[in-house]
């Protein structure tokens, strides 16, 4: 059966929120641009993003896709029927909305005072250094809220402007928003002037910044590097975040000029990973030009990916590295006792 290459194009590009509630799927709001199928709990349809996870089938994608795995049908078949579905109901286009920006900051963080839950998770599960978990606590940088979550402040001029949440306790798999994250991460909404500072730690002047993709891969890459690093700022982007690169290159560069110095290095220290090499390939032809007239180039600091797997971060290395050192320790100490 053919089906032209238009009526595809409109299939694949319908708001799949739209099209399954016109036609009576069972969608609850769960908030955030997500909802969840009523019918089968690891069913989560991503508004904003326009795709669906089925987590315990293992399948994602479009309105297409959809059809096609809950109803069996083929790509052609479920392709007309959503142009007909269209032709009797009024059924948007998917369209990627601008995001709004609260004018104000508003901590909605409950926080608790143990720190028990996410010194475990830190320290025993990720491996970070305990002295860095111990300095951030006191420094407020990192507190626990009442869902036992990790609280990471961003922080500026010893003000909150922005905070990441990070699960301590594993979400099932059929509950899960995303199959392959096992924790519950959230970024609290913050002004359109703080959205791109991300978390961030200063040591000295912040002439050589560091990106990472998360709190955690910050912190693990400080574990491992904290003696070598100088007069640094290390910044997470919450993800891949070009905005976040340039705007605290912007910031930082007018921060250092009271000082009569200036950005002396950029390092991406991204996962190694199909998205993260991407965004590499994306950056390198950026260079940033100083005060002095002299060209600073971007560059990479990324963990070696080991032989058959497709994605190691800088917490999957840190992890690596101590549980060879354990293991090598280990070894060491039963040959002593022989």
């Amino acid at each position: 059966m053919y089906v032209d290459e238009d009526k595809v194009k409109i299939a694949n590009n319908v708001s799949i929120v739209d099209y399954l509630q016109s036609i009576g799927e069972p969608l609850k709001s769960e908030g955030n641009g997500y909802y969840r199928h009523r019918d089968h709990d690891s069913l989560v349809v991503n508004d904003r993003k326009n795709f669906f996870s089925w987590n315990s089938q293992g399948v994602s994608g479009n309105a297409v896709t959809y059809l096609m795995n809950m109803y069996d049908m083929t790509f052609q078949n479920a392709v007309l029927k959503i142009n007909e579905d269209i032709g009797q109901y009024k059924i948007n286009k998917h369209e990627r909305k601008e995001p709004v920006y609260p004018l104000t900051f508003d901590y909605k963080v409950k926080e608790v005072k143990t720190t028990e839950n996410i010194r475990h998770y830190l320290i025993k599960d990720r491996k970070i250094d305990e002295e860095i978990v111990n300095q951030l606590i006191q420094a407020d940088y990192i507190v626990e809220d009442i869902y036992k979550n990790v609280v990471f402040k961003w922080k500026e001029k010893g003000e909150i402007i922005g905070a990441n949440l990070q699960g301590t306790v594993i979400i099932p798999e059929e509950k899960r928003i995303r199959p392959d994250r096992p924790y519950f991460k959230h970024v609290l909404p913050t002004t359109k002037e703080a959205t791109f500072n991300g978390f961030n730690i200063s040591k000295g002047y912040p002439e050589n910044l560091y990106f990472f993709e998360s709190p955690i891969d910050l912190l693990s890459y400080l574990s491992l590097k904290r003696h070598e690093l100088r007069n640094c700022k290390l910044i997470s982007m919450d993800g891949l975040k070009q905005q976040t690169v340039l705007a605290t290159i912007k910031r930082v560069r007018e921060e250092l000029k009271e000082y009569n110095r200036d950005i002396s290095s950029i390092k991406l220290c991204v996962d190694n990973d199909a998205a993260g090499l991407d965004f590499i390939k994306k950056m390198e032809s950026y260079q940033y030009k100083r005060i002095d007239k002299n060209l600073v180039d971007i560059k990479t600091d990324i963990p070696y990916l080991p032989k058959g797997e497709v994605k190691w971060d800088w917490n999957n290395e840190l992890k690596s590295i101590r549980s060879f050192k354990k293991k090598h320790e280990s070894e060491l100490s039963c040959k002593m006792l022989g």
